[in-house]
C-alpha cells in the first residue's frame, strides 16, 4: 500500500480534490467575529487576505495557543493574532507536496494561491478523505489505535 499511496499522492494534484468553500477574512476582522465564523462554518481555518493576497491565517490552534490563556479583548483584530506569511501552495501542486508541508511544519491547513491570488485551502482532513477514498478497505480495517496489534484472531 505504501508504494501505491506514494505514487498516487505524487500523481494527484491538489486541485483534483473536492475542497470545501474557504473562509476569507480581512486583517480588521475581530477575534469575536473569527470565533463566530469558525463555529458557524465548521471550519478550522480563516485565511486573512488583503483583497486577494494571503497575508495570514488564523486557525483553531491559534484560538487555543494565542487566545485561551491570555484572554485578549474580543474586539482585537486578527492582524494582531494571526500567523503571518503562512506556508502556501499552488492548487496545481502534487498532493504529495501538501502532505510533505503539513508533516514538516506540523500544519493542518495550507492556503492555496495562484500567483498572488487566494484560491482555497487544503486541510489534513481533505488529504485523509482522499486516502480513504483510494484505499477504503485498508482504511476501514485499521485498528482503533494505530499501534494496536491483536494477540489472537477475533471472530467465531
Amino acid at each position: 500500500m505504501a508504494e501505491d499511496l506514494a505514487a498516487i499522492l505524487r500523481k494527484a494534484r491538489i486541485e483534483d480534490l473536492d475542497l470545501g468553500t474557504p473562509c476569507k477574512v480581512s486583517r480588521e476582522t475581530s477575534l469575536r467575529e473569527a470565533h463566530r465564523l469558525l463555529d458557524e462554518r465548521h471550519t478550522g481555518a480563516l485565511v486573512v487576505c488583503d483583497e486577494e493576497r494571503v497575508v495570514g491565517i488564523f486557525t483553531d490552534r491559534d484560538v487555543l495557543y494565542r487566545t485561551a490563556l491570555e484572554g485578549p479583548d474580543p474586539d482585537t483584530p486578527l492582524a494582531e493574532l494571526m500567523t503571518r506569511e503562512p506556508t502556501t501552495l499552488s492548487p496545481e501542486a502534487p498532493l504529495s507536496e501538501a502532505v510533505e508541508a503539513m508533516t514538516r511544519g506540523g500544519l493542518r491547513h495550507i492556503p492555496l494561491v495562484a500567483g498572488e491570488r487566494f484560491e482555497g485551502v487544503i486541510s489534513s482532513r481533505d488529504v485523509l478523505k482522499f486516502i480513504a477514498a483510494h484505499f477504503p478497505e485498508s482504511v476501514l480495517n485499521l485498528p482503533p489505535r494505530l499501534n494496536q496489534t491483536l494477540r489472537r484472531p477475533e471472530g467465531g
